[in-house]
């Protein structure tokens, strides 16, 4: 556990330097829901432990998902796949795939038993655990390619607070708009990373079109979220 927490801390003290680089966005209108905010945490995990082939990143990671009640995203999509086979450039990776982060993090142990053990821990909990009716956030993750672009088409109701999460995977700039039925601008995140997040009080219940946009060189992988 304390190894949990040291790595947990020194995720969350190198998240914060980098923060410090980046300018500060004029307003982020609501506040965050406890559900995208832990997912968030957990895609944060996920990039660090990637990045450090650090295991317990990725269990704690996985510990978070598990314990976030969450569902698929349902959504029109519009915009061309990159061939992902293809890794040219690529250092980066999210998913919020339980079962993937848990299997990759049993590659970083380093034959740490007391590490295995507490991923084949988590492994079991995850197996007995029936969840029933699902709820909370909506997730899904894709792709999108190298100086391009990829639509999502959702549905929100109005006088709710609606909100959009989109976390990359680190390799490129993704800049994040979103369009009423009309194609007015609603709002964005276009800040120089590629964490994204808007919220927003729809007037009416509809489509909504959330357009992600990929300015590097490269093809990203991200995970996107809403409430």
């Amino acid at each position: 556990m304390k190894k949990i927490l040291v790595s947990l801390a020194l995720v969350m003290a190198s998240t914060s330097l980098w923060a410090q680089e980046i300018p500060a966005k004029e307003e982020i209108k609501g506040t965050r829901s406890e559900g995208l905010a832990n997912l968030k945490l957990a895609a944060d995990l996920v990039k660090y432990g990637y990045q450090q082939e650090d295991a317990l990143s990725l269990l704690m990671a996985a510990q978070i998902i598990g314990d976030t009640d969450s569902q698929k995203l349902e959504a029109e999509k519009s915009g061309e796949n990159p061939d992902m086979s293809d890794n040219t450039g690529k250092k980066g990776f999210v998913t919020l795939d339980r079962d993937k982060i848990l299997a990759d993090a049993k590659k970083f142990t380093n034959g740490d038993k007391d590490v295995e053990s507490l991923i084949a821990k988590t492994e079991n909990e995850a197996k007995g655990v029936s969840r029933g009716a699902v709820g909370g956030p909506c997730k899904d993750y894709a792709a999108v390619k190298a100086y391009s672009s990829y639509t999502w088409t959702c549905n929100f109701y109005a006088d709710r607070l609606a909100e959009v999460l989109v976390s990359g995977d680190g390799d490129t700039d993704l800049d994040l708009y979103v369009y009423d039925s009309n194609g007015n601008l609603i709002d964005s995140d276009t800040d120089y990373t590629d964490d994204c997040y808007v919220s927003w009080v729809p007037r009416w219940t509809g489509k909504f079109y959330i357009k992600i946009v990929n300015r590097g060189g490269v093809f990203n992988r991200y995970v996107i979220v809403t409430n």
